[in-house]
């Protein structure tokens, strides 16, 4: 399927509407008539993709495609047909993310990936793992199960959401980092504040204070919205999952490991590419995701999904995706509600999060959804995190919404 680029960049360049690809054209093959690009109703639109996105109907296509293909035929011809296009759109992944393709295995998920990390890094007695407290459990409370398995200990720190600068941030990082600190964890974006860590200036800060730490970076709320490079961040390590913003298939997730530290990594799972045994793995990154059998339609439809990423281009979907979320905070600092997310240009993200109280939070998703035909969440408040399919109107709606319900916020 091709995609119109530069119908696209036209759409997303209208300095007052945010950029959309709900009634953006897609040509088949096989048909010259345009569909839309996504295939949610009217009624019932996705404002959570720190949760979940839809798939564009190009990748979910696909999937019926491949899943079809193989439930005609189960032969080995037609299986290694499908199962190629894991190769490809590990090629075109590492491409877009700056690394190289034997760098990347295609894992379940985000936890998954967390997961590997935390327990095939080798960590032993008496290290310390250092960990940022608004990450997710699976690069959270995972290390804490990890730590007393092998007697290490954890040790979290926070960074206010009213942090000022780059370099105070920096600064809280670099104070974190102890004698005996082995490993340093910490989520890219928060999903329960929308507060965006600084990675490449951490990063780099930290290599000069302590060279020997581990880092790994929790990409859950980064890969499919920020046009990142890994090979330009001194980090060690990296996980993702296609179903939030890179808007693939479910259960697939990307974990990158540096090729310096692929040996040193035990694999959780050890299955059938491991025919040569202990001492002849899978190439490099591959080791991680010999996971038995798969849903091989979900992977082979990844590539369709990194195909879609790399017509718009990741700087696109970054900037489409600001553009969504600008308008949608400042809309509501219009209403003068207060924010959990923070307003510091050098620390927002797509996830926008307001402040009410706790048990009125489900209350006003039902609220929002009623009224909005919008699908927000309650999480750190209630939250709101837009993508590329979302346009002016979605978020307009999801502002009066608000307003009409705003006694439920205090």
């Amino acid at each position: 399927m091709n995609i119109d680029r530069r119908s696209f960049l036209k759409v997303a360049g209208g300095a007052s509407v945010a950029g959309s690809l709900s009634g953006y054209g897609v040509s088949t093959r096989n048909a010259s008539a345009a569909v839309p690009a996504f295939g949610f109703a009217d009624d019932s639109i996705p404002m959570n993709a720190a949760n979940i996105c839809p798939m564009p109907l190009m990748v979910s296509e696909a999937y019926t495609k491949y899943a079809r293909q193989l439930d005609l035929s189960l032969s080995t011809a037609s299986r290694r047909s499908v199962e190629a296009f894991k190769e490809e759109a590990r090629g075109r992944i590492a491409s877009m993310l700056g690394t190289s393709a034997d760098e990347i295995a295609i894992v379940r998920n985000t936890s998954e990936a967390n997961n590997t990390i935390v327990q095939g890094m080798p960590i032993r007695e008496g290290d310390e793992v250092v960990l940022w407290d608004q990450n997710h459990p699976s690069n959270s409370v995972a290390w804490e199960v990890q730590a007393a398995r092998v007697g290490a200990t954890v040790r979290r720190f926070s960074v206010p959401v009213e942090t000022g600068s780059i370099d105070e941030v920096v600064d809280i990082f670099i104070d974190a980092i102890g004698d005996k600190t082995a490993v340093l964890s910490f989520t890219h974006i928060s999903n329960i504040t929308g507060f965006r860590i600084p990675a490449e200036e951490v990063c780099t800060a930290i290599r000069k204070h302590k060279n020997d730490v581990f880092i790994h970076l929790d990409g859950a709320q980064t890969w499919g919205a920020v046009d990142i490079n890994l090979g330009a961040i001194e980090m060690d390590s990296f996980s993702g999952s296609a179903h939030k913003w890179f808007m693939g298939p479910r259960e697939v997730g990307i974990l990158y490991v540096r090729e310096r530290h692929i040996d040193r990594i035990w694999p959780n799972i050890v299955s059938v590419p491991w025919m040569g045994g202990a001492d002849n793995p899978p190439k490099g990154a591959r080791k991680f995701d010999a996971l038995g059998q798969r849903d091989d339609a979900a992977i082979a439809s990844l590539n369709e999904a990194a195909q879609f990423h790399e017509t718009i281009t990741p700087a696109g979907i970054e900037e489409c995706s600001k553009l969504v979320s600008d308008r949608l905070r400042a809309g509501l600092e219009d209403l003068s509600v207060a924010f959990v997310s923070t307003a510091h240009p050098d620390f927002t993200s797509s996830i926008v999060i307001i402040q009410m109280p706790r048990e009125n939070a489900r209350a006003l998703v039902g609220r929002v959804f009623k009224d909005a035909a919008v699908q927000c969440a309650a999480t750190g408040g209630f939250r709101m995190t837009p993508h590329v399919y979302n346009n002016e109107d979605h978020v307009d709606r999801v502002i009066a919404a608000v307003k009409k319900n705003r006694g439920m916020l205090s």
